[in-house]
Parts: C-alpha cells; sequence; structure tokens
C-alpha cells in the first residue's frame, strides 16, 4: 500500500564561480610636450568598469574596461597637469562543465597600477582579478505532507527568494558649483565620485526612478604661488530611469556605480563655476518571496514504520546589495633620503582588498592601501611625490559578509604635514558588495511504508544528550508530542524542533 502524500515544486539555489584570473591591461598616451622635455609623474590611478559575463559552454566570456588617469608635469615642472586613457579587456574563464542556464555577473578588482614616461609617451599598466559568479536554480520537488493518519511530521518553513527581473539604466547627471575666489583656481585635474542609493520610485508600470546622492571631490591646480594642488567636495543628486522586466508588487534592490566624472571650471561674473558631468551605470533586482513548507523528517508512532528518503538543499533566502563606509587615518613617514615636507598638495588613497571575515556583527577586511603623497620641499619648487604601501584591517558594519562580491575605493581624502618627514592622511573607506544568503536543509522527497512488529509497551527514563531535540527522543520511541507530555510537563508548550537541555530527564511511557 503506498503512503499518501502530497508534492510540490520548489526553486532550490546555488552560487557558481568562474575560476579568477589574473590579468593585465597596459595603456599608453602621447604627452602633448617636447621629447627633450623633462617629465615628473606624480600619480597613477586605474578604475575597472565591468561590463559583461557572457556563459558558452564550459567557459564564461568576461569583459570590461579600465580608466587610466594620472598626473604630471612636462617642461614646467611646477605646473601639474592631468591626462586620461581608456582600454577595453576581455578573459575567458573556466567553469563547471554542466549544463546551466545561471547568468553571469563579472565581479574585478584593481590589485595594483605603474606607469612609466617612455620616448613622450606615458605607458601605463593594471594588474587585475577578473572573475565571474551566478545564482543558479533549479526545480526540485519535495513532500509537503502526509495523509496518514499515525504519521508525525517535523515540517520546516522556508522563505525563499527569487530573482525574477530587473534592469539597467546609464545616464549622465550633469551639475554646477560655484568655487570660492580664494582658492584661485585654475583647471580641474581630477574628478572622483561615490554614488549612494537613497529610494527606488515606482515600479508598478515596468519604470523604477533610483535617487541618491553621489559625492564628488574635484582635484584642481591652482595659481597660487607655487602652483598648488587644491580639493573641493560636492554633493550631487541623482535620479535614473530604469526599465525593468518582472511583475507589480515584486520587491526592488538597487546598486549605482559610477563609471565617470568630467570636471570643468569656468569664470564668471562673481568668480568661477565647476561644471560636472557624472557617469552613472544603476542596476535594479526585481525579487519575489515565497513561503514553502516542507517536511525534514517523519515517522509513525503506530503500525507500519514510515521511513523517509531525501537530500540536503541549498535554498536561496534572500539578497544583500550594500554599501558602508568607515573614516580612517594613516601616518606616513618618509624614508631618509626623500626631501623634507614644506606644504602637503594633495594625497591619494588606493586600497586592494586582500581578503574579509565575519566577526562580532562585522566584517573585517584586510586590505592593502597604497598612498601617494604629493608635496612641496623647502628649497625647491617642484612638486615631489612618494608613494608607500601599508596593511591595514578595517571592521566595517552592514549586512555583507566574506562570500560577498565586495570592492573597495576611498573618499574625503585629506591631508597636513605633522613635521618635515611625516603626514598625516585622513580618509573614507566605501565597501560596497553584493550576494545570495542560503540556507541548507534536509528535505523529504520521497516516503516508504515498510511492515513492522506492532509496537511493544515501553515504560523508560531516558536523560537528554547534547544537541538532541524533542523530535529525537519522540522519533527514539515512536512518541507522539501529546504522548510525551503526559508524564512530562517540561515538554510542554516546547517546538518538536528544539533542542533540550543536555541531562533533562524525560520518562517515555507506552502501553
Amino acid at each position: 500500500m503506498s503512503v499518501r502524500m502530497r508534492r510540490e515544486t520548489i526553486e532550490a539555489g546555488s552560487l557558481l564561480r568562474a575560476q579568477p584570473q589574473q590579468a593585465s591591461v597596459e595603456a599608453e598616451a602621447t604627452l602633448p610636450g617636447g621629447l627633450r622635455d623633462d617629465v615628473l609623474l606624480f600619480h597613477t590611478e586605474a578604475q575597472v568598469l565591468p561590463l559583461s559575463a557572457e556563459a558558452a559552454g564550459n567557459r564564461v566570456n568576461v569583459s570590461g574596461r579600465v580608466a587610466f588617469r594620472a598626473l604630471y608635469a612636462q617642461g614646467d615642472l611646477t605646473r601639474v597637469r592631468s591626462i586620461e586613457e581608456m582600454r577595453d579587456f576581455s578573459r575567458a574563464l573556466t567553469v563547471d562543465s554542466r549544463e546551466t542556464s545561471a547568468q553571469y555577473e563579472p565581479v574585478c578588482e584593481i590589485t595594483a597600477v605603474s606607469a612609466r614616461v617612455f620616448n613622450g609617451r606615458l605607458l601605463m599598466r593594471a594588474d587585475l582579478n577578473v572573475g565571474a559568479e551566478a545564482n543558479e536554480t533549479h526545480a526540485v520537488s519535495v513532500v509537503t505532507a502526509l495523509e496518514e493518519e499515525n504519521a508525525q511530521v517535523l515540517s520546516d518553513t522556508l522563505s525563499v527568494q527569487q530573482t525574477v527581473g530587473g534592469g539597467h539604466g546609464q545616464g549622465l547627471v550633469k551639475g554646477e558649483f560655484e568655487i570660492s575666489q580664494a582658492l584661485q583656481a585654475d583647471e580641474a585635474l581630477l574628478g572622483s565620485g561615490e554614488a549612494r542609493v537613497e529610494d527606488i520610485l515606482g515600479g508598478a508600470d515596468g519604470r523604477a526612478a533610483v535617487t541618491g546622492t553621489i559625492d564628488l571631490t574635484v582635484c584642481h591646480a591652482s595659481r597660487m604661488p607655487g602652483h598648488p594642488l587644491v580639493y573641493t567636495q560636492h554633493s550631487l543628486p541623482f535620479e535614473q530611469q530604469v526599465t525593468l522586466s518582472g511583475e507589480p508588487g515584486d520587491m526592488l534592490s538597487a546598486s549605482v556605480r559610477v563609471t565617470d566624472v568630467a570636471a570643468a571650471l569656468e569664470e564668471n561674473d562673481g568668480g568661477q563655476t565647476l561644471r560636472v558631468e557624472v557617469g552613472i551605470d544603476a542596476q535594479v533586482q526585481a525579487l519575489r518571496e515565497e513561503e514553502n513548507q516542507i517536511i525534514s523528517d517523519v515517522f509513525s508512532d503506530s503500525g507500519d514504520m514510515l521511513i523517509p528518503s531525501g537530500e540536503r538543499m541549498s535554498f536561496c533566502v534572500g539578497y544583500v546589495n550594500d554599501q558602508t563606509a568607515e573614516s580612517g587615518r594613516l601616518q606616513l613617514v618618509l624614508p631618509e633620503d626623500k626631501p623634507r615636507i614644506e606644504t602637503v598638495l594633495a594625497a591619494f588613497v588606493q586600497p586592494v582588498l586582500a581578503g574579509a571575515r565575519s566577526q562580532g556583527g562585522k566584517l573585517h577586511a584586510d586590505m592593502l592601501l597604497r598612498t601617494t603623497l604629493v608635496y612641496m620641499t623647502e628649497d625647491s619648487g617642484i612638486p615631489v611625490s612618494y608613494t608607500a604601501e601599508e596593511p591595514l584591517r578595517m571592521a566595517f558594519a552592514g549586512e555583507l559578509n566574506e562570500d560577498d562580491a565586495l570592492s573597495l575605493s576611498a573618499s574625503r581624502v585629506e591631508a597636513a604635514a605633522v613635521a618635515g618627514d611625516r603626514a598625516e592622511i585622513r580618509f573614507v573607506l566605501t565597501l560596497q558588495g553584493h550576494g545570495a544568503r542560503y540556507r541548507q536543509v534536509f528535505a523529504v522527497t520521497d516516503v516508504a511504508e515498510e511492515e513492522t512488529p506492532a509496537a511493544q509497551a515501553t515504560l523508560a527514563l531516558y536523560r537528554t544528550q547534547g544537541d538532541e531535540r524533542l523530535w529525537d527522543i519522540m522519533k527514539r520511541y515512536r512518541l507522539s508530542q501529546d504522548s510525551l507530555e503526559v508524564f512530562n510537563e517540561q515538554l510542554r508548550d516546547r517546538a518538536s524542533s528544539q533542542v533540550l537541555p543536555q541531562g533533562m530527564e524525560i520518562i517515555a511511557y507506552r502501553r
């Protein structure tokens, strides 16, 4: 006689990762001066912009773009200039050979940047880690209910979350800011920005508006004596429209990244106006949550035995898309052979994530901090730069963990000399990441019936062992929870899945 049961199909999930690769991207830019001009290179930085990850068989082709920026002086070594260049890259990564329809997302991070001048050209190189990951789902048939009178069932409620749609939109955010005449700014050299998502509006009509603020930092050359570098910081609101797939009522999650910052100074009657154009890329996920009742174990308290079979499965129970920031500071000490500091012109901080671990409700990130100081000396009108790399550990509050796709960036960098051989640098580090949360459970996929002799009369005093649940005692003696509660008041109002205190005495009685 077959066991009467009900089945349902639900979506199990798992995280797929392509095998990461280390890659190098090189670019060159022709400097505008003559070949015989002296050139000083002060600072070089790079930003990686992942574009796509397309799966084909056991490969994922990841493509992206690296944007290089540099500060240098040529000819007139007292005047700092800037230059920018972009290069595309593509890498084929190896993945699990099994067939999958999962959509991969590129995950890339800059690990090192270098540059040199050769024959009037600036040769730049960025080393990066290239990876890709996907959340794979597949349908599984599980037992959700038994229609047997003698069945004792251990149930579990799963809140499964799925990505059912989404979209992305690119835009250009423009802004204008008045610049103080006291800065005597001459030219906007470099601009950088971090976007913070504050709200997602709409979604019911197939469109959503992602709103937030871009924190901008712009480095300028100044007309003041010595041509120092000066910084201005600004907040720029944005609203980016995104066309969505999905249905009304879906939960929405969004992230926005800054892809480019262009800045220019214009003279006006009262002073100067800084005009900026910021490229942004907004990604929106449409999420849907479903509650599923599954059976994780079963036995019969009388009659034939009920024998469950199943497997341990992984289910996606949520997605995290978070951004958190912490402020920090360090003292940069010059080596003995470097000129002493008279005035700090600029400082640049580039963090490289080396590892992370969750502890005490925070994510502890280990990183290498590449710091560049540009400064004036006492005996020369020509700027000097010094770059050092220091390890740093910082704890970030938030919902991210070490398994998420993480990236670090620095903003609001400020520096001041504290002695002739050292400077204090203050900064804000922003940790951004996204990932899925999985829960592993044992799910019953079938139940068989096995003939067995009638249960014998039982009278036993049992002392619980470590990590034993009430359910384990019930199954050991083939007794329902109601039957156990008759002689054990301490078990009342306890869930059958609850772990009992070690050494608890329980009377098991059956006529």
